[in-house]
């Protein structure tokens, strides 16, 4: 049962927003794959076969085929799609398993009245959050997926949101950024721009080299600056080598499926296939009796 209203929040409006989200956010395709759908779709055929001009089952006939030709392009996304690990720095069109998070530095997310969220239909939608698959960490950004959420908090039965800690199963396009060297300079041009530095501070590099404390860099001295500098620009190569890759997951420019759920990959697969099946027996019976 949801309250009428607790502090601030707005009820209404959430349940609104709830409403709607299996259609606006997982589009037409995941509500017809639902099973309360596929009753009604039934439902709808037999008042048609009963009532209705034969022209309206050609109608319902071949929009049930459409139904099963999305249903199957998901079914097989899913069964055909390997599993990748952020660690192998697989790129393009991939499928991950994590858990979900926050993005560092944010604590919190969501409305004041409902447990923390990262992603709530009408409030927290397009916002990046945080797959972590054990080996690797990727930013998530969900304005164009399709979201399939099932209700998972314990005492909100009826509220569709992702929050911190569950399990998500995702296929989208795959991208990932290293580390490229300080704009793309040579060795050498990165030593000569340290040692340019070190000069616009005299009193430093006097405080750093200056051994025998005359108040001027001796020849022996500038070359122990410069073998400094050298050291330095190595061990900044190495750190830029070994910082993390950032890897980031969107919509797939070739207009693959962009999707977002926390629904086992297994089950999501089966309602697929059941409901393809049952839209194309139901073009085929459609088509027999209009003909």
């Amino acid at each position: 049962m949801i309250p009428k209203a607790v502090g601030s929040a707005d009820w209404l409006e959430i349940a609104e927003n709830q409403r709607y989200a299996v259609l606006r956010r997982g589009g037409l395709i995941n509500l017809v794959a639902l099973l309360r759908f596929g009753v009604s779709w039934l439902l709808l055929a037999a008042w048609l076969l009963t009532y209705a001009d034969p022209l309206w089952l050609l109608l319902l006939g071949n929009i049930s085929l459409l139904f099963a030709l999305g249903l199957t392009r998901r079914y097989r996304l899913i069964t055909d799609t390997p599993t990748s690990r952020l660690s192998s720095s697989a790129q393009g069109y991939v499928e991950l398993h994590g858990t979900v998070a926050l993005p560092d530095g944010e604590s919190c997310r969501g409305l004041p009245h409902l447990p923390a969220t990262v992603w709530l239909p009408g409030y927290v939608e397009d916002a990046p959050f945080v797959l972590d698959d054990g080996l690797g960490r990727c930013l998530l950004y969900p304005g164009e997926a399709e979201i399939v959420i099932q209700p998972g908090h314990t005492h909100f039965s009826w509220l569709h949101a992702i929050y911190p800690g569950q399990m998500l199963y995702v296929l989208g396009e795959l991208h990932t950024q290293r580390a490229q060297p300080l704009e793309s300079l040579s060795r050498r041009e990165r030593l000569a721009q340290v040692l340019a530095g070190w000069k616009a501070e005299p009193l430093e590099l006097l405080r750093g080299f200056d051994a025998n404390g005359n108040g001027k860099i001796d020849p022996d001295e500038w070359q122990q600056a410069r073998a400094a500098a050298e050291r330095w620009v190595a061990d900044d190569e190495v750190d830029e080598r070994r910082a993390p890759a950032i890897h980031t997951m969107s919509h797939a420019a070739a207009g693959q499926v962009f999707l977002i759920t926390n629904i086992p990959p297994e089950r999501l697969a089966r309602r697929y296939a059941l409901a393809a099946v049952l839209h194309t027996l139901l073009w085929l019976g459609l088509m027999v009796i209009a003909h």
